[in-house]
C-alpha cells in the first residue's frame, strides 16, 4: 500500500501532540479529486483545534490545514471539469447546497456547514482529498506557496469589509492587529476599495510592513495611549468601520476608536470569548456590531482574481516544511510574525 506523511492530531495539547507520521494514500470517490500538496498554510485554526477544549467537539484524529495549494492527481470517476495536472487551490468550506442559505448562495450560514481541515481532514500532508466543485484554478501568476498563504484570510476579510460591512470609498477604517493574516489582507483590501486605513501592532518593523502594505495610520499597541491616537488622529471624530478578528483581547478598545453611527464587523476570538461590556456605549454611539462568518466560494474566486493581476498581494512571513510543523504553531502562539506561516509540502 501506498502511504503518504501527515501531521496529525490525535489528543488536545501542547505543540507536541501534531505527530508526523506515514499514513496510506487516500483514493477520491465519485465526484472528488486527489490533490499532491504542494503548500499548506497555517491558520489560528490549526493552533486552535490542537489547544482545545474550545474546538474539543470536533473528532480526532485530524489532519488540519485548510489552505490548500497542489496538483490534481487523481480523479473520481464522476469528475468531467479537471484533468490530472491541473494546478488548484481550494474553497475550504463544505456546504449541504440544500438549505435556504445555501440556495441563496450565504454559504457561510449553512448549519450544516464544515471545513476542510476542521471537519475533515485537510491539507497538511503530502496528499488531500476535497470535493471536486471546492476547487479553484490556481492563479497563474502565483507561486504554490502564495497561494497558500491566501484562501481563509482573503475570502474571510472580503466577506467582512466588502459584502457584510459594505465599504465605501472613502470611509475610514479601524483594523487591529495588522500582523495578522485576516488583517494584512484586510489593511489592502480597503485601500484597494479607497478606504483610509488605521491599525496597530506591536513593533517599529511591524509598522514599516503595515505601511508598506497601505494603511494611512500605524499606532504601537504597547503605547498605553494608542485608542487616542487613533481617535486624534480621525480629528476627534473617530472611525467609521473597524474590522476585528482577535476576538477579547481588542473589542473592548475597537468599539472605543468608532465614531457615532460607526460599525464594527467580527469574526474569530482565539484571543478569548467574553469580556465586560458596557452597553450604554452602543446605544449612545448608535454603533452596529456585524457578524462575519468565513466567505463564500465566489468571494474567494474574485478575491484571488484582483490579487493575480496585482492589485492586492498575499504577505508570507515565513516559509517551513512539513518537518518543521510545531515551530510553524509556536510562531504563531508567540505572534511572531507579519502575515501568513505556510508549509512547503512538495
Amino acid at each position: 500500500m501506498s502511504m503518504m506523511k501527515a501531521a496529525i492530531i490525535y489528543e488536545h495539547g501542547g505543540r507536541d501532540v501534531v505527530k508526523l507520521e506515514q499514513i496510506p494514500i487516500p483514493q477520491p470517490s465519485a465526484d472528488e479529486v486527489r490533490i499532491r500538496v504542494n503548500a499548506c498554510g497555517l491558520n489560528w485554526l490549526d493552533v486552535g483545534i490542537r489547544r482545545g477544549p474550545k474546538f474539543g467537539a470536533i473528532p480526532l484524529p485530524i489532519i488540519t490545514g485548510s489552505d490548500i495549494s497542489g496538483t490534481i492527481d487523481a480523479l473520481g470517476n464522476d469528475v468531467l471539469d479537471w484533468n490530472e495536472g491541473d494546478e488548484v487551490t481550494v474553497y475550504p468550506l463544505l456546504t449541504c447546497g440544500k438549505c435556504e442559505f445555501c440556495r441563496q448562495g450565504e454559504l457561510t450560514v449553512c448549519p450544516e456547514h464544515q471545513i476542510i481541515g476542521e471537519h475533515v481532514n485537510g491539507g497538511l500532508a503530502e496528499y488531500v482529498i476535497v470535493p471536486a466543485h471546492n476547487l479553484i484554478q490556481k492563479p497563474k501568476k502565483l507561486t504554490h506557496v502564495q497561494v497558500a498563504s491566501l484562501p481563509v484570510v482573503t475570502m474571510t476579510a472580503w466577506h467582512m469589509l466588502i459584502t457584510v460591512a459594505n465599504l465605501q470609498a472613502g470611509e475610514t477604517v479601524f483594523i487591529p492587529g495588522a500582523g495578522g493574516g485576516v488583517a494584512s489582507m484586510g489593511i489592502q483590501m480597503a485601500k484597494h476599495a479607497g478606504a483610509v486605513v488605521y491599525t496597530t501592532t506591536s513593533t517599529q518593523e511591524k509598522m514599516q510592513a503595515a505601511k508598506e502594505l497601505g494603511a494611512d495610520f500605524v499606532f504601537n499597541y504597547h503605547d498605553d495611549d494608542w485608542v487616542e491616537q487613533v481617535v486624534g488622529a480621525t480629528d476627534g471624530r473617530g472611525v467609521d468601520l473597524a474590522q476585528d478578528n482577535v476576538g477579547a483581547a481588542t473589542w473592548a478598545n475597537t468599539l472605543k476608536t468608532l465614531a457615532q453611527n460607526g460599525r464594527m464587523v467580527v469574526c474569530g476570538s482565539h484571543s478569548g470569548t467574553n469580556f465586560d461590556l458596557a452597553i450604554p456605549q452602543i446605544y449612545h454611539k448608535q454603533l452596529s456590531i456585524l457578524g462575519a462568518n468565513g466567505g463564500t466560494y465566489n468571494e474567494l474566486s474574485r478575491a484571488l482574481d484582483i490579487i493575480n493581476e496585482g492589485h492586492i498581494r498575499s504577505v508570507v512571513d515565513t516559509m517551513l516544511s512539513l518537518d518543521q510543523i510545531h515551530e510553524g504553531h509556536r510562531i504563531l502562539e508567540d505572534h511572531d510574525h507579519f502575515g501568513k506561516v505556510v508549509i512547503e509540502i512538495a
